[in-house]
């Protein structure tokens, strides 16, 4: 997820708390699929839904700081790409936020919590430049790296670039079975081990497991280590409906919060 601009949705502070240990499965190494015969698994599978909704738990660590966690209600849609967040629980509550590729004035609409930006009370609303310097704050991904789709569009990137004989964005290798506790048996991850100076969540190398749901075959489950074995972000995907039909209504800042049309 390198050279990423940050986006509105990561106004607030985030952050990392500590990942439950793993236990590994032996599997023998010819029973394990390639990298990209998962990826092309899961990107077929994606490729059929045209939303989704799900719950996201998240933290990560931003300039060496861990930041309580975060519970989100996500959903996206393909095309146009939209996501709408809404946090749940204590931490940003109150705050939501929506984007639409290419229309209202392409900017990220928020509703914010109480905290978000000094001297502005909760509710208050604002609408951001995805790209610009207020949305710098507290994360080191765009909005658009947000949803499983996105994440399966990430390892594509990679897989890509090896097949190109490219190994600047780092190497690829399918790890596990490990248990897990957000899953209930045994799964299967794809392990991005990241150059120096090739992401920009960690800096100076490490390496993000993406692991895959054995009931979808999608990667609801990425947690990242920096070279030193420290996890610094985590994102978990739950609950998961794929293929919910959503539309225009459901991404309408108007329609959320009286925001006006342009």
């Amino acid at each position: 997820m390198g050279r990423r601009k940050r986006n509105a949705f990561f106004l607030a502070a985030t952050g990392c708390v500590a990942l439950a240990g793993v236990t590994a499965v032996a599997l023998p190494a010819a029973e394990k699929p390639e990298p990209k015969e998962l990826y092309e698994t899961a990107r077929q599978r994606y490729a059929r839904i045209d939303s989704s909704i799900a719950r996201l738990t998240w933290h990560e660590t931003v300039k060496g700081k861990r930041r309580p966690e975060e519970v989100i209600l996500l959903k996206v849609r393909e095309s146009p790409w939209s996501v709408y967040a809404k946090w749940l629980g204590k931490e940003g509550a109150g705050r939501e936020g929506v984007y639409v590729r290419g229309q209202y004035r392409d900017k990220v609409h928020v509703r914010l919590a109480a905290g978000d930006v000094p001297f502005m009370p909760a509710g208050a609303l604002m609408a951001l430049d995805p790209n610009g310097s207020l949305l710098w704050v507290a994360s080191t991904h765009p909005i658009t790296e947000l949803g499983v789709g996105a994440a399966i569009g990430m390892i594509g990137e990679v897989v890509a670039a090896l097949e190109r004989g490219d190994r600047r964005q780092g190497t690829l290798t399918v790890v596990g079975p490990q248990r897990r506790e957000e899953f209930g048996k045994p799964v299967l991850g794809i392990e991005h081990r990241i150059p120096a100076g090739a992401d920009a969540a960690v800096r100076d190398g490490g390496r993000r497991t993406y692991w895959f749901d054995p009931s979808t075959g999608l990667p609801t489950l990425i947690v990242t280590h920096d070279e030193k074995g420290r996890e610094v972000e985590y994102y978990h995907y739950d609950r998961l409906q794929l293929s919910v039909r959503l539309d225009d209504e459901d991404f309408d800042p108007e329609r959320l919060w009286g925001v006006r049309r342009r």
